[in-house]
């Protein structure tokens, strides 16, 4: 019987947000640039702090920390700006502390979440995987290094579906805490947020 040992690889943008390490898949980035001066958008949730022009281009920036308290964090912060759907929708960016750099990850590394009910909120998490950070960011090569620091996969594409789906978006509060600040959850205090 010949069996078929090939390990499906990702390829992940590993990146931190107050204390935790996140990662995303590569095909929904479109790049990286330094945060900057954001024009306010009336009526805008909270967690949009406004807008800015990145070569003729409008991105609607999204700010977790101005919704959820996270500890930690750089003074020189990195917007993830994401692949639009096409060509006529709306161009999202995500604010970060820092950006490690791209890995690649081979599927059985990956605590996967089941996301198979009609229902099923995740939270915006896909699954989980420990790896080493210092061991990451001391080679020159992408390739996964075995250790004990803790990455939550994101889907960003679900996270920019709830933002625009109006339907979808009345718990975006709750979803955002609990997977970047869980123990924010037992305070009650996310309940005030405004949508």
């Amino acid at each position: 019987m010949d069996m078929d040992t090939t390990v499906q690889m990702h390829r992940l943008l590993l990146f931190s947000l107050g204390e935790g390490t996140y990662a995303a898949d590569v095909s929904f980035i479109r790049e990286i640039v330094h945060d900057q001066q954001k024009i306010p958008l009336p009526n805008a949730p909270d967690y949009i702090p406004g807008i800015f022009n990145l070569r003729s281009e409008v991105v609607k920036v999204i700010d977790i920390r101005l919704i959820i308290p996270l500890s930690g964090g750089s003074t020189k912060k990195k917007v993830i700006v994401f692949v639009p759907e096409n060509a006529a929708s709306t161009r999202f960016g995500m604010v970060v502390d820092e950006v490690y750099g791209i890995m690649e990850v081979s599927t059985d590394r990956v605590s996967w979440l089941d996301r198979t009910g009609i229902h099923v909120e995740n939270n915006f998490m896909i699954g989980f995987f420990s790896f080493s950070l210092a061991g990451f960011l001391g080679q020159s090569s992408r390739k996964y290094v075995a250790g004990d620091d803790e990455v939550v996969w994101i889907d960003f594409e679900d996270l920019i579906q709830t933002i625009i789906d109006e339907e979808r978006s009345h718990n975006i509060v709750f979803r955002l805490t609990a997977l970047f600040n869980p123990q924010h959850l037992l305070t009650g205090d996310w309940r005030s947020q405004k949508k």
